[in-house]
């Protein structure tokens, strides 16, 4: 069994292609492990530790420039039930994308064995090999639990058996015609005596080692740590390997069913990290030196020492700041001198706000704590030099915040104020005489004059093109316009020059925004551009690809999956994919669509949330998600029992993650798909959520989300008019928010 890991809520440390080939058909056994819960509790005890806190996962088939489809059986022996048994190594074949696509072969292999695959072919062809489990009847990619995808040959792939049975290989042509060459073989799972926490060693500092993918993954070393230490640990490894650096707990007891807690996963194997052992956890740990990728020699060092005195301080040494705005310069260094803490006396009904600057290679991160002490009240713990936190305080009494260095030595500037929590007065609603002119109402409610220098325009009579618009307009901080298909509608280009763009981005082909639009637009001196595929589900992955390009290092590799024939499930994650950058990408009900698994693993998105059902989005596709070789933590499914309920629950996941908060809320009808493509931006250009409701009347999910989260909303807003969501609903409302 091969693992990779996963630091933290927020980053993986490794962001190469997955190059192991194995997969692990048993379940994770984490208690989070194919999570379809609706809702999380909000991060708060170990939130620092989350930052180096672990888990494992298993991939599914693992690729590299991968482009995933579906095996087109044609003859006998390219299905599996006309599977022949596999020959003597090396099997030879010849196969053409036309006319002779696939040839299906099975193998028995015995629990604790191993498979080794590698295929060659001609230069006219483009072929792969795909492993299947026992009992699989299709030989589809996504039932595929080991393979091989890219470009040149030789490919291989290998696979640990934990379940006796027979198994079954297919060949299959990608593109072209020519010859293949199968070569193959079945040996014992190679186990050395240091390759797990049972047969650990321990070996003075430096060591020097080595790892084979194939043969030798996991070389493990105990190490003993005393109350009040410190463990700094590097590694270097050979070029063209990729070797991890991973610590376990005194209390592990293998690394196939313990998570680390700690250590460093980039790309290569170039890796250090450096622990604290807690109050009362004296004693031995584990460091694994693990193989990603190749074969090669390391370097590991380590050292144990005192933490220094005053290198960590506490609540009781925090510096009591006079004044409720300013600034504050302090210096970090992550060894010896590694958070500092301030100290404010803060009332019920101010609004706190920290911003945090830092030199550049540090990572900071700031934690805010109440007067109960304990877990943080709110935090802001990003990849990076820069951080930002706002809080409603609710309790009058000592506040204290903690300017943590996560990595990096360094200076860093704190600037803080506090001012009023804005309270809530009444209900607004952003209307006008139709769709086109909604949108354009929203747009200028929420983006000032001159403030915006590209747009996106999506059209206004159909949904599809339009579901993913949200994660693009967020990438350019623009608004999400509507347009008629072959006419721009009465208003459009004075709001486009009241924002003062001088750019359109069209969702979508001309079928959807046709061409006299594009030419009204560029008559007017702007200049377009379209984001279109062959179909709604490739349109949906070019602008996954946009988002991606637009926010450059900063793409947090996070995408949510909707079904593409419906509009309510996409329309809910709006908010959160505009103020976050995550795409939306379309599925269909049943089957997950090529054009979605292949912009997956290009952009190595590696964290997934399905919305909607399984009458929205089938098991079956959300397990593909699961096994994509880039999706890295477990695919989560959020859903509700209806459409207002399903939007209850994404908005409820938004606050528990802080991907919004309940500041802003944005009310649509459930009913139509206008006013929410427009209201979902500007609810995530506010930073707030977007709910979903009947037209007559306030639905239940609704009006229980907002008694939940009532102390903390300022604002609702009507997206559409009256026609759309009724005015007896928004009485509704203010009726629900004025006791």
């Amino acid at each position: 069994m091969d693992t990779r890991i996963l630091f933290g809520s927020r980053r993986i440390l490794s962001l190469a292609v997955v190059a192991s080939l194995v997969l692990s058909v048993a379940p994770v056994t984490s208690a989070l492990a194919h999570t379809e819960t609706a809702s999380v509790s909000r991060p708060a005890a170990a939130l620092k530790d989350a930052k180096a806190a672990s888990r494992v996962f298993r991939a599914g088939v693992v690729a590299e420039d991968s482009v995933v489809g579906t095996i087109v059986p044609l003859g006998a022996d390219d299905t599996i039930g006309g599977a022949v048994a596999l020959p003597a190594s090396p099997v030879a074949g010849t196969l053409d994308a036309a006319t002779d696509k696939t040839d299906v072969y099975s193998v028995t292999l015995a629990a604790g064995k191993r498979l080794r695959v590698a295929i060659t072919g001609s230069a006219t062809l483009n072929a792969d090999a795909y492993l299947y489990f026992p009992g699989t009847v299709d030989a589809e990619i996504t039932s595929a639990i080991a393979g091989t995808l890219g470009d040149a040959f030789p490919k291989l792939f290998k696979y640990d058996a934990m379940t006796a049975g027979e198994y079954y290989i297919a060949v299959d042509t990608a593109a072209g015609s020519g010859s293949y060459s199968v070569t193959w073989e079945i040996m014992d799972i190679p186990s050395g005596a240091d390759d797990d926490i049972s047969g650990s060693v321990s070996a003075p500092s430096p060591v020097i080692g080595d790892l084979n993918y194939l043969t030798d993954i996991d070389d493990v070393y105990r190490i003993t740590i005393g109350e009040g230490q410190r463990l700094v640990a590097s590694l270097e490894g050979d070029a063209g390997t990729d070797f991890d650096l991973l610590l376990y707990g005194k209390d592990a007891t293998g690394l196939g069913d313990t998570w680390p807690i700690g250590g460093s996963s980039t790309a290569g194997s170039t890796e250090s990290f450096v622990f604290e052992a807690p109050t009362g956890q004296a004693g031995d740990y584990y460091i694994d030196v693990h193989c990603v990728s190749g074969t090669g020699e390391y370097t590991m060092e380590w050292a144990v020492s005192d933490v220094p005195a005053g290198a960590f301080e506490t609540a009781g040494d925090a510096f009591s700041l006079p004044f409720n705005n300013g600034t504050r310069a302090g210096r970090l260094d992550r060894l010896t001198d590694t958070n500092d803490y301030y100290k404010w006396t803060l009332s019920a009904g101010q609004r706190f706000e920290a911003t945090l600057t830092a030199d550049a290679g540090t990572d900071f991160d700031i934690y805010l704590y109440g007067p109960g002490g304990g877990e943080p009240v709110a935090f802001s713990n990003d990849i990076g030099s820069s951080e930002y936190l706002i809080y409603d305080i609710s309790i009058a009494g000592s506040y204290y915040i903690e300017v943590v260095s996560f990595s990096g030595s360094g200076a860093y500037n704190l600037e803080y104020k506090t001012t009023m929590t804005p309270a809530w007065a009444t209900t607004d609603r952003q209307a006008g005489g139709d769709r086109y002119t909604t949108a354009m109402k929203l747009s200028a409610s929420a983006y000032a004059a001159g403030s915006v220098d590209t747009v996106v325009l999506a059209t206004g009579a159909d949904f599809p093109d339009a579901l993913s618009a949200a994660g693009v307009a967020g990438a350019y901080r623009s608004p999400v316009l509507l347009t008629k298909p072959l006419a721009l509608p009465d208003g459009l280009l004075a709001e486009i020059t009241r924002l003062g763009a001088h750019n359109v981005v069209i969702m979508g082909g001309a079928g959807a925004v046709g061409l006299p639009v594009e030419r009204a637009l560029i008559a007017r001196g702007l200049a377009v551009t379209r984001i279109a595929g062959n179909n709604r589900y490739s349109t949906s992955a070019a602008a996954a690809r946009r988002v991606a390009a637009l926010k450059g290092a900063s793409f947090a590799k996070i995408a949510f999956v909707a079904r593409g024939d419906d509009f309510a499930d996409a329309l809910a994650v709006a908010p959160f994919a505009y103020s976050q950058g995550f795409p939306v990408l379309l599925t269909k009900t049943s089957t997950l669509p090529p054009e979605c698994s292949a912009v997956i693993t290009t952009l190595g998105i590696r964290e997934i949330y399905v919305v909607g059902g399984t009458g929205a989005v089938a098991t079956n596709v959300f397990n593909a998600l699961n096994y994509l070789p880039t999706v890295t933590t477990d695919v989560v499914r959020l859903a509700g029992l209806s459409r207002y309920d399903t939007a209850t629950v994404i908005a409820q996941k938004g606050l528990d993650l802080w991907w919004g908060n309940a500041g802003y809320v944005g009310i649509a009808t459930g009913r139509g798909f206008a006013d929410a493509l427009g209201g979902g931006a500007v609810c995530g250009a506010r930073g707030g959520v977007l709910l979903l409701t009947d037209p007559l009347q306030l639905s239940a999910p609704v009006s229980a989300f907002m008694t939940r989260n009532i102390a903390d909303i300022v604002d609702t807003e009507i997206c559409g008019g009256p026609g759309a969501v009724s005015g007896p609903v928004e009485e509704q409302i203010n009726s629900l928010m004025s006791h």
